[in-house]
């Protein structure tokens, strides 16, 4: 009885979510094609409202690995949004060199997270720690590096990233040292 209400509910929620941003994206169309008598921009927000949809269904349908549906699901319909972008903005040629990479290196920092928080057991100030790790120093280098690449090293000399990165690994580095000490003295 409490499995089926709790199926119930889980279905009510994507049914509702479903709903409201369908809604929200026929509201886009039909004002976008009154206004211009096309689709045009109301493309921007529709693709979002796939992605949102995309990211936040699995959270409702799913019992377990709710995290790993929520990743997968962003990590999907992310992607083909951004090549939508580049088709509705009418620029080329940045998405694959630059827009691609930026999204894998957060996709995979994010996920690295989610496994941390979601499935393994693990002090928090350490979890934190390879967060900030992760996302302030290799992704925030990464990033750093692949928009150097696109703009062919006239990126280089970014002393706010430097600094950034060094806060980062010095906040790391006390966040791990604070769980350590914290857990010794727990044991």
């Amino acid at each position: 009885m409490n499995k089926e209400i709790t199926t119930k509910t889980a279905d009510r929620g994507i049914l509702i979510l479903s709903f409201v941003l369908l809604f929200l994206s026929i509201v886009c169309l039909i004002v976008n094609y009154s206004i211009d008598h096309s689709i045009t921009w109301s493309l921007y927000p529709t693709g979002g409202l796939i992605v949102i949809w995309a990211t936040i269904a699995p959270l409702l349908a799913l019992k377990e690995n709710k995290p790993a549906g929520m990743l997968s699901g962003f990590a999907i319909t992310v992607i083909p949004y951004l090549f939508l972008i580049q088709y509705l903005a009418g620029s080329e040629g940045w998405v694959i060199p630059l827009a691609l990479p930026i999204v894998i290196l957060a996709i995979a920092a994010f996920g690295i997270c989610l496994l941390l928080f979601a499935y393994l057991k693990m002090n928090n100030l350490h979890r934190a720690a390879v967060a900030v790790l992760l996302f302030g120093v290799i992704a925030n280098f990464g990033v750093g590096k692949i928009v150097d690449n696109f703009l062919d090293e006239r990126n280089v000399d970014d002393m706010a990233r430097i600094l950034t990165i060094a806060a980062s690994a010095i906040l790391a580095l006390v966040l791990f040292v604070i769980g350590y000490v914290k857990r010794t003295k727990a044991i």
